[in-house]
């Protein structure tokens, strides 16, 4: 593939200073924990989650890591010593104390590696002798996260160890910070196997009743006689507190009872025997269920002689979902990152878990999780249905929507900002592309009532896609343009339009897109009004953009509430915007002149060898008619830096002008493990960041904020779509790979409407034959037989 990078290794794939991959591509192994930033895993199962840090750092959930937290945890990137820890002390020598993680001890190893794998962390030391390899993984099915630790004597004496867990209740709001008040309502307990934790219900205020019982934490041990248990932060840790070195250990403080007077915790306490080369395996539980029997029950589930099973059910479960397609190619990074890491960080954080290290979400976001489930089109399509079905019921009737909010809470946002009501209509398209299931349309949801913020009135998903449309319809200014509001797709223009008065050209470009998409389909169902409908308004918007958001070498974003343009020649700061030039060519709203002239503007003035800036330049200074956008610093995020998401555009729109070197180069830049500085990127190596400092900032290059980002389904729908070319349409399956100037080398394992396609593509230039005697080929199109045949598809260019 014309995608070169350097040459694999027989054991290592895209090393840098602080890992590798392995050769399967399924994990990164970091063998330098001074990472400069905490290089994280996110796993989760819906009904219980986690992120953790190669250091140990981290914290936990019960279904929703913003309300439902179960370990206290604050985000410090440069300590990163807050999370959930196993102490070793050799009792022959009692100050020798460590721990099966780099932190909260920091003691030095001999050997200390880290492997982030799919759905597990796994934490190998080597400290005086004692080797220990301490694994996290969340079950398929528990609401709980085990943690295996596995303690090797490698010396040739026997070893007497004590060995105690250690972490912090939290149990419930994330921003619950007045400890030493919320402190008054915990309850612990104590079983055999276990200690728990329970806040005390509230007292409602008009009955005398109580608020519904809270989930019961709990932290359990098997493998372990345990010698005490502790409920009591200043019972482990002694005076002066000190994690490095918990007083408990060395007899400072005496154990005690203290269930609901004191700050609350669990430890487990034991002390065990290893002859030489003897192994034993710990097994210590976390979870959140309503009952104590439940608890029990899940702490004797997973012991020493079950969770190797249930590992491998949550590994296999992973690569199992990840291969349902997959790519071959000469390029190592192209390769891991679309066969299973961009995979895993959609659905697993984005989708399930809804947090990460640098955001702790736990909401839906009503344009995040529906992009997000785009990318499982073509993995599991009921994904993308039931997050479209779920999409459509934050909808009131009027076509707002929410902005986002918490599932089974009343904690939401309404909606301002003018084009989230637009992408339900936009994922169906999608929908329907893929699979071609008109039959969806008729599906009922429900309205959300105003008044009651309650369901009210129903109305077909197609219902509900034509609200969000007119909605945006009759919001139009007097020019034709739709109004930005609190912003459109760029949440940073939140004063741009909150006068009711600024106006975006971005916006009229996606809705263009959306209006000239769902024509046929409605001529198809009988929609022709509809359609009709939509062509007009159509048409307006073509003719207002062209009017008056070309500002002669390309499109402005807007313009503010006092009419003053925003992306313009003119503009101090912000003079050019990347969407509305991807967008003039990914909606086909622009003639092809000035297409061609907006994104040859963008490549000039917008991509660098990381990504392709949403602005340039910075705003430096606070622009009140602007919005949050100019608070940011000069270069980071919004500001004049690289905003992943909408860089993957960039990839689109250069691969429709017919640029596919520079399509593929820029993708090359943005994928994070493709041979960078990875002491200057900062981020992780295996997953995508939200963002990338540009130009005017001091760290050009430096990545933020990853796993949380719509980026990742984005980065995978590009590789398949338009670097690959293979992608859907309701008529089938497009095939469509286009080389550039270097050969286009790869195989692609591709699932569509039931049907496995395995592409083979070689040559140079565009398609000139096809052959695949399984299924039909019409006017470039494959057509699936929907009986889960296998098709073999070799296609040349020339």
């Amino acid at each position: 593939m014309a995608l070169t990078l350097d040459p694999r290794s027989d054991d290592k794939l895209c090393p840098n200073a602080f890992g590798f991959f392995r050769k399967d591509g399924r994990e990164f192994v970091i063998t330098n924990l001074a990472t400069p930033m905490p290089w994280t895993n996110v796993m989760s199962n819906g009904k219980y989650g986690l992120v953790i840090s190669q250091n140990g750092g981290g914290f936990s959930w019960g279904d929703n890591s913003q309300v439902s937290r179960i370990t206290r945890w604050n985000q410090d990137l440069v300590e990163d010593r807050q999370g959930r820890f196993v102490y070793i002390q050799d009792l022959d020598s009692e100050h020798k104390v460590w721990s099966t993680t780099r932190q909260p001890t920091a003691v030095e190893a001999e050997l200390d590696e880290v492997v982030q794998g799919l759905g597990y962390t796994t934490f190998n030391r080597r400290v005086d002798g004692i080797e220990s390899s301490h694994t996290v993984f969340v079950p398929q099915d528990a609401p709980c996260e085990v943690w295996t630790v596995t303690l090797t004597n490698t010396g040739g004496v026997t070893r007497r160890l004590r060995i105690a867990s250690y972490l912090e209740w939290q149990l419930g709001n994330a921003n619950d910070w007045h400890h030493e008040f919320h402190r008054l309502f915990y309850f612990s307990g104590r079983e055999r196997d276990f200690v728990y934790a329970r806040k005390l219900p509230g007292l409602q205020h008009d009955i005398r009743e109580l608020e519904p019982e809270q989930p019961l934490a709990f932290h359990g041990v098997q493998g372990l006689c345990v010698d005490d248990w502790l409920s009591d932060k200043s019972s482990f840790l002694g005076r002066p507190a000190d994690l490095t070195l918990p007083g408990y250990l060395f007899g400072h403080v005496p154990g005690l009872e203290n269930p609901r007077w004191n700050d609350p915790v669990a430890s487990a306490i034991g002390s065990i025997e290893l002859e030489p080369g003897e192994t034993r395996t710990l097994v210590f539980t976390i979870g959140s269920v309503p009952t104590v029997e439940e608890a029990a029950e899940l702490v004797r589930r997973f012991n020493p002689d079950t969770y190797a099973e249930e590992l491998a059910a949550v590994q296999q479960n992973w690569v199992e979902f990840c291969e349902r397609s997959k790519v071959e190619t000469s390029d190592a990074a192209f390769d891991l990152m679309n066969n299973y890491w961009l995979k895993y960080q959609s659905l697993g954080a984005r989708m399930i878990a809804r947090c990460a290290y640098y955001q702790q979400g736990g909401a839906y976001g009503f344009r995040d999780q529906l992009q997000d489930s785009l990318g499982m089109l073509n993995l599991d399509s009921e994904i993308t249905k039931r997050q479209l079905l779920t999409n459509a019921e934050a909808m009131y009737d009027d076509g707002v929507v929410r902005h986002w909010w918490h599932p089974n809470t009343d904690i939401f946002v309404e909606s301002h900002h003018s084009d989230t009501c637009l992408w339900v209509a936009y994922g169906t398209l999608a929908y329907l592309e893929e699979t071609n299931d008109l039959e969806a349309l008729g599906i009922e949801c429900n309205f959300l009532d105003r008044q009651t913020q309650k369901f009210g009135s129903k109305a077909t998903l197609l219902e509900h896609c034509f609200r969000g449309i007119r909605r945006t319809l009759s919001k139009l200014s007097e020019r034709g343009l739709p109004f930005i509001f609190a912003g459109d797709w760029n949440d940073g223009l939140s004063h741009a339009g909150i006068d009711g008065k600024g106006e975006s050209v971005w916006l009229a470009m996606f809705l263009y897109d959306i209006l000239q998409r769902w024509q046929p389909i409605l001529l198809e169902i009988g929609q022709v009004k509809v359609a009709e409908e939509f062509k007009a308004a159509a048409d307006s918007l073509q003719n207002a953009v062209e009017q008056f958001g070309w500002d002669g070498d390309w499109y402005l974003q807007g313009t503010r509430d006092d009419r003053v343009p925003l992306g313009s020649s003119t503009s101090n700061a912000g003079k050019i915007f990347l969407n509305p030039q991807t967008w003039a060519v990914i909606s086909g709203i622009a003639n092809p002149a000035r297409a061609e002239k907006a994104i040859a503007s963008a490549k000039d003035k917008l991509v660098r060898p990381y990504g392709a800036l949403l602005l340039a330049p910075a705003f430096s200074q606070v622009d009140p008619w602007v919005g949050y956008i100019t608070r940011y610093a000069p270069g980071l995020r919004e500001n004049g830096g690289v905003y992943s998401h909408a860089s993957t555009w960039m990839v689109q729109a250069l691969a429709m002008q017919g640029w596919h070197d520079d399509a593929r180069s820029l993708y090359k830049a943005m994928i994070p493990c493709n041979g960078r500085n990875a002491e200057r990127y900062v981020a992780e190596s295996y997953v995508m960041p939200g963002n990338v400092d540009g130009p005017d900032s001091p760290f050009e290059g430096r990545a933020g904020w990853t796993w949380y980002t719509g980026s990742a389904s984005w980065m995978y729908r590009m590789a398949l779509e338009w670097i690959c070319g293979i992608r859907a349409s309701r008529e089938g399956l497009i095939v469509d790979p286009r080389s550039g100037s270097q050969p286009l080398n790869y195989r692609l394992k591709r699932q569509f409407r039931g049907d496995v396609f395995h592409f083979d593509v070689q040559g140079t230039g565009e398609v000139s034959h096809v052959e695949c005697s399984t299924a039909d080929f019409q006017c470039g199109k494959l057509q699936s037989t929907g009986t889960g045949a296998e098709h073999f598809v070799k296609v040349q260019l020339a």
